[in-house]
């Protein structure tokens, strides 16, 4: 129950027991929690499991401070003093596209090569991509609009404009639609917030989105999906409003600042495309 909370796992006595213990448990490196062993005396702190993702190495020199202990890290990146992309992603909140490709770049980086990594929204199968959890997606429908037809829509939008789907932060509507079945099943689906606003907030969001009488009359508003992506953080429109069978949606991001370590820097290549809406400071 403790292994599968995500919380860090911390033992104290010999490794080879923690090790038994956590063995039938084990599953994905993207998802173990962070495991570390303390010798009974309090003179090592090892890591275990999930040094870099679940953040058991950097959790071990903590610890190692607080008690006066030498932290045993045994990670190749670590130990021949290179940057780890994977704890890059994790501490920055970066969806890693593939870990293929990343255990691809992590040994290329150990063999001295250069290898490439970009940061994007968008779905790249060339390039070890990690992937911002910064897309708002904006959604309205009509009143009982059945769960399946609404995830249908969304997914096909998000293929159409090869949006990555790991880069959605939450859902956001207006208040009328907070009890909808299809949008509650939505953001349960895909582990998303679902964030509603009054008609009178949404109107008074200052940037121009599209108009409709119609729907202004019906909800106080004349556009619920635009309005919506910017009443929750975004800072411009990425997919403009789509319409299809009573359902509406919009995608709106929020810029974000990741500071890349200059180990990095230089094998990092910019998406030419996301300059407005992405930024990275080396």
């Amino acid at each position: 129950m403790n292994f599968a909370t995500g919380n860090a796992l911390v033992f104290v006595g010999a490794a080879g027991i923690a090790v038994r213990a956590i063995s039938p448990f084990v599953c994905d490196k993207k998802t173990d929690p962070a495991v570390l062993v303390i010798d009974e005396k309090g003179e090592f702190v090892i890591p275990i499991l999930s040094g870099h993702i679940g953040g058991a190495n950097g959790l071990a020199r903590k610890i190692a401070v607080l008690l006066g202990s030498t932290p045993v890290i045994t990670t190749a990146s670590d130990v021949n003093n290179l940057p780890a992309i994977d704890e890059f992603a994790a501490r920055n909140n970066l969806a890693i596209s593939d870990m293929n490709l990343a255990k691809e770049f992590a040994a290329k980086m150990l063999a001295g090569a250069s290898p490439r990594f970009t940061i994007s929204v968008y779905i790249k199968n060339d390039i070890l991509s990690l992937i911002p959890r910064c897309v708002i997606l904006g959604i309205g429908c009509k009143k009982g609009k059945s769960a399946e037809e609404l995830q249908s829509f969304v997914c096909s939008v998000l293929k159409n404009h090869k949006i990555d789907y790991r880069s959605l932060e939450k859902i956001a509507s207006i208040d009328l639609k907070k009890d909808e079945n299809a949008i509650i099943s939505l953001s349960e689906s895909l582990k998303l917030p679902f964030v509603t606003f009054p008609a009178e907030e949404l109107n008074q969001i200052p940037q121009k989105v599209s108009h409709s009488d119609f729907v202004s009359q019906i909800t106080g508003t004349d556009n619920v999906c635009e309005r919506a992506v910017f009443a929750s953080g975004a800072s411009e429109i990425l997919i403009p409003k789509i319409s299809q069978n009573g359902m509406t949606l919009a995608l709106g991001i929020r810029k974000i600042d990741v500071k890349i370590p200059e180990k990095l820097s230089e094998h990092f290549i910019s998406d030419e495309s996301e300059k407005s809406v992405l930024w990275s400071e080396k």
